[in-house]
């Protein structure tokens, strides 16, 4: 039988998901990296785990933005460079990277960023849908932009990341890689 400590946090805990779930129309929750000089969102729902960064094993063939798979909890996923897929030159530091654990479309996949800044709560009046840009590799994956104070964040869409075609072939090369293993 829980004592009326636990009961009283499990209690507060479920007060602050229900706050959280009442707010989610007038807010948006984004976990904050950096890639480069440009600070990113995703929605924290989308978001499994934030690992530290571990060096992806190659699969040769792969498009060049694959950085690679790796090991995460039993299942082998693959890992996108984000600075290369946005066509940014690749740092030379990479103590501070970490890897983005992310589900997208029943999918599990690895972002590598430079830093994960922040945890915050956007209202959705400060989030401008996106309207199109150019094709170029930064803003074609954009859904919309949010603006907190003097920050300009842009907002990912995790479906223009990865398209159909990219993932049937990421899905071949994990399994040839899985194959070779056993």
């Amino acid at each position: 039988m829980a004592n009326a400590e636990q009961t009283g946090n499990i209690d507060n805990t479920l007060n602050i998901m229900n706050l959280q779930l009442n707010g989610a129309g007038k807010e948006e929750q984004l976990i904050v990296f950096t890639v480069g000089d440009e600070e990113f969102g995703l929605n924290v729902l989308r978001v499994q785990e934030i690992i530290r960064y571990v060096k992806p094993t190659k699969i040769p063939h792969a498009p060049p933005f694959m950085e690679g798979v790796i090991d995460f909890r039993g299942d082998v996923i693959p890992v996108i460079n984000m600075r290369e897929r946005f066509g940014i030159r690749d740092a030379d530091n990479k103590e501070t990277s970490v890897i983005i654990v992310i589900e997208n479309a029943g999918r599990i996949f690895g972002l590598t960023v430079d830093v994960v800044s922040d945890l915050l709560s956007l209202p959705q009046d400060k989030i401008q849908q996106r309207i199109e840009f150019t094709g170029e590799d930064k803003t074609k994956y954009l859904q919309a932009m949010g603006k907190l104070d003097e920050r300009l964040i842009l907002i990912l869409d995790l479906d223009k990341i990865i398209d159909f075609n990219e993932e049937k072939k990421l899905d071949e090369m994990v399994l040839s890689l899985k194959e070779n293993q056993v």
